[in-house]
């Protein structure tokens, strides 16, 4: 047991005897009975989370340690008094109630206290899930910086569990993050759109209603990656967004010519797909490129009225039946590593194709990371090679060098694909790239 002075001790009687002109420590910018009683409530507060007593000497002279080294000494004893073990912050005042009580009671009005109620109000922002007009050391707070898995639960009236299905998924949450719901924080800006869009969601149901399509339909566009819900968590039962359906039927719809309802020879999309074995999203890719036409019974609402010649299809699906590969002889791949063997390397432009419907993919959850990844199944890149090619495709095609390919391209004035100005790439429409195949093979040849 220490009996000689400690640093507290020697301070203390060096700063009354002589001033603050002889204090080399921090507390020179502060008056002495603030710092007096900051030390002896932080010092006993560290005490009780070691299991120790808290009496007055040890507790001065422990709270000194931090306290005399400024504000970011102040902050770590705070972080150890406020860590629980979950790795989370506690809620609640904790071993700190007593200082709050006296900060926020007689010291309040104080204004040599006002310096250590900065500190720790600065503190206390960055780590409670505080609400505007909560009080804060007689502060009203005046915006959210954080909310909890509980708080935003509170807030939007929607369970803990799915919020946090959500935020994971998302990234706000590490896969495996194990803090209690109440210490389970996030920074509230940086997630408010997630917050504000899950009540919007919709079942299979709803959006099915909302854009004419059957079940087998919507499970047909949410397999080739035409429509994509919001979530791939299984738990989550409304993971659609309303918008994005009004969105892929209006710009169908915008392709669609009319076909009366008598006319022999045009089936839906999906039928079709059925019929032939060829992908739904490689029908759309081919749709939006101009290589299928698409028809809109006006008799029939929606996604259901829209149709496509069958013998268009068969035919176009015969023309690029040789550049397809067996499904059987390779699984999936990530899109990103479709893109680098295709020779498409800038990054994001694949993921612009994709993500601008473009071209069909699947989005997925990865097990391991825990994080959605876009993969394409071997159906998914044949309906891209379809209506699509690139020049490391072309030289595997034709046998034809690279530089040659590119030379042919340019000399033959073939544009790349640029949608809406969109840059993805070294990639061409297939159909532009069909009159100078002959060419470069007989390229190829030489």
């Amino acid at each position: 047991m220490q009996t000689g002075p400690t640093d507290y001790d020697l301070w203390l009687d060096k700063r009354l005897s002589q001033g603050i002109a002889a204090d080399d420590t921090w507390l020179a910018s502060q008056s002495v009975f603030p710092a007096i009683t900051l030390c002896e409530f932080i010092g006993a507060a560290l005490l009780r989370k070691q299991g120790k007593a808290p009496d007055d000497r040890r507790a001065k002279a422990t709270g000194f340690a931090y306290v005399s080294q400024g504000p970011d000494r102040v902050r770590a004893a705070l972080d150890i008094l406020m860590r629980s073990e979950d790795g989370g912050h506690i809620v609640t005042q904790g071993e700190l109630g007593p200082l709050l009580r006296h900060l926020r009671g007689s010291y309040l009005d104080d204004d040599t206290f006002a310096g250590f109620r900065s500190i720790l109000r600065d503190y206390f922002l960055e780590i409670w899930p505080l609400a505007p007009g909560d009080d804060l050391l007689g502060q009203a707070v005046t915006e959210r910086r954080l909310h909890s898995l509980t708080s935003a639960s509170k807030e939007t009236g929607i369970g803990p569990a799915v919020l946090d299905d959500f935020l994971t998924e998302a990234g706000a949450f590490a896969p495996g993050d194990k803090r209690a719901d109440a210490r389970k924080t996030f920074d509230a800006k940086a997630w408010q759109h997630i917050l504000d869009e899950i009540p919007t969601l919709v079942g299979p149901i709803a959006l099915r209603r909302a854009i004419g399509a059957t079940l087998a339909e919507l499970n047909g566009l949410k397999a080739d990656g035409v429509l994509v819900p919001r979530t791939n968590v299984a738990t989550i039962k409304s993971p659609w967004r309303i918008a994005d359906g009004h969105a892929l039927l209006e710009e169908l719809e915008a392709y669609a010519q009319p076909v009366a309802p008598e006319e022999p020879g045009w089936e839906t999309i999906q039928r079709v797909h059925k019929r032939l074995d060829f992908p739904v999203g490689g029908i759309i890719s081919a749709i939006r490129t101009g290589a299928l036409h698409l028809g809109k019974r006006p008799d029939v609402f929606g996604y259901h009225g829209l149709v496509v010649e069958i013998t268009e299809v068969a035919a176009f699906k015969a023309k690029v039946a040789p550049k397809r590969k067996s499904s059987t002889n390779q699984g999936e791949m990530t899109a990103a590593a479709f893109a680098r063997s295709a020779g498409i390397r800038g990054k994001g432009q694949f993921l612009a194709l994709i993500e601008g419907g473009y071209t069909p993919a699947m989005l997925v959850l990865n097990s391991t990371t825990r994080r959605r990844e876009w993969r394409m199944s071997q159906d998914h890149i044949a309906a891209f090679e379809a209506g699509y090619t690139t020049p490391t495709i072309l030289s595997a095609e034709t046998g034809a060098h690279l530089n040659t390919i590119r030379a042919v391209l340019q000399n033959e004035g073939v544009q790349l694909f640029r949608p809406n100005g969109l840059d993805v790439g070294p990639v061409y429409l297939r159909k532009a790239v069909e009159p100078v195949v002959a060419l470069l093979k007989t390229q190829g040849e030489k």
